[in-house]
């Protein structure tokens, strides 16, 4: 423990163990909401990844573990408070200081371990969509960084002072402790700042050039910069890490800090889950499911001219007058990622959205089904249909419905 100079000593007033000057007692309340609602998304995420996605990764594994390391901050947070932060140092006896400075010793370790731990699972998160090389290179250098970054500050944390008692104990011959842990201190807020806002932008250039419609990829970038709440829990918290290290009262200045430590490791978590919840939302809440991929009786319109979609398409001239081969390139002409039991130009099998076929009708039929004028095939008859092959070259209306040209 690094004591005061005789000059700031002589400058602090009579102690007073009896009734002192405290800055509150709602520090515990609002730790205890923090961490309930970062408990409810959490359970929300976790219910969805196994019983609507049945998915579990190792993301998940990683939020749980952030989760646990969040809530013994919290609860470091809380302890601190009973044994005297939010009070002046002079107002504390020896014993009480001895106390804040274990659990302040604790604070730091947890909270270096729940942010790291948020951030490794949203980089992992990160990983699903990732559709470049350079992107996943981009994130497993910043897993590397932060993997670094962790091992550093966990060996700086626990070795401020050798023996490691030293840094809540008074002196003893042969105590060594780091002199400029305060601007350690400053240092740590600082490169987890860094470290925050890495992780938010990280995703936005590779999201921006998705060939999606702009309201879609709004939404995405949307969604990413909902994590920007994180990054200003740092700068708040490091208002007060600034506050705490300028003056030897840090039992008074502390008080904030550890509220917005807890309030940013469960924020981090939040942020990093409500992607995740995005299935309940659609199941709770049908109407706001938008269509992707592909429709039942077209492609979706990602890649039509002038984004008409097919209802408006026209290959040119009397298509009646085409004979079927010439009708479906001209078809795959307009719709480039429609493509029969091959590779569509994202490297991605299209046989869920159109089916293969070896026989030469089945093939033509699967995608050059169109009437005459060049309007896309009615919906098939959900009920009432009757499973029974069709001959090359005749039309079953049981099927189909008796209305459906081709």
């Amino acid at each position: 423990m690094l004591l005061p100079p005789f000059s700031i000593l002589s400058t602090w007033p009579e102690p007073n163990y009896v009734d002192p000057d405290r800055k509150g007692n709602f520090m515990a309340p609002l730790t205890i909401v923090m961490m309930v609602l970062c408990g409810i998304v959490v359970t929300l995420r976790l219910y969805v990844r196994s019983f609507i996605l049945k998915s579990f990764k190792a993301d998940d594994w990683l939020i749980i573990l952030a989760t646990i390391t969040a809530i013994a901050v919290s609860v470091t947070c809380i302890l601190s408070q009973g044994a005297g932060v939010g009070t002046h140092i002079w107002d504390l006896k020896q014993d009480q200081v001895n106390k804040v400075r274990i659990w302040s010793f604790a604070t730091q370790l947890t909270f270096t371990w729940s942010v790291s731990l948020t951030k490794f699972s949203i980089l992992l998160f990160y990983l699903r969509f990732c559709t470049t090389t350079s992107f996943e290179r981009a994130i497993y250098a910043s897993m590397a960084f932060l993997g670094a970054w962790l091992i550093t500050w966990t060996f700086l944390i626990i070795f401020q002072c050798v023996p490691i008692s030293a840094y809540w104990r008074l002196p003893k011959a042969g105590d060594k402790c780091i002199t400029l842990q305060n601007e350690l201190h400053l240092l740590h807020g600082c490169t987890n700042l860094f470290t925050d806002i890495l992780v938010l932008l990280l995703p936005v250039p590779i999201v921006w050039t998705l060939q999606m419609p702009m309201r879609q990829k709004l939404m995405l970038v949307g969604v990413f910069t909902l994590g920007i709440i994180a990054p200003l829990s740092a700068i708040l918290r490091l208002i007060y890490i600034q506050r705490a290290t300028m003056s030897w009262d840090a039992s008074w200045w502390c008080f904030e800090l550890w509220i917005y430590t807890s309030l940013e490791t469960h924020v981090a978590i939040v942020c990093a889950s409500i992607p995740s919840l995005k299935p309940l939302a659609i199941k709770i809440f049908p109407r706001f499911a938008g269509s992707q991929g592909y429709t039942n009786s077209a492609p979706m319109e990602i890649n039509s001219f002038g984004g008409s979609g097919m209802r408006h398409t026209h290959f040119g001239g009397s298509s009646s007058n085409l004979s079927k081969a010439e009708r479906a390139a001209r078809v795959m002409s307009i719709y480039p990622l429609t493509s029969i039991g091959g590779k569509s130009e994202r490297g991605e099998s299209q046989e869920s959205i159109v089916p293969s076929g070896s026989g030469s009708d089945r093939t033509v039929d699967s995608i050059a089904g169109f009437s005459p004028n060049g309007a896309p095939p009615r919906v098939p008859p959900k009920e009432g249909v009757i499973e029974t092959p069709v001959r090359s070259g005749a039309w079953d209306s049981r099927r189909y419905g008796d209305d459906r040209r081709v």
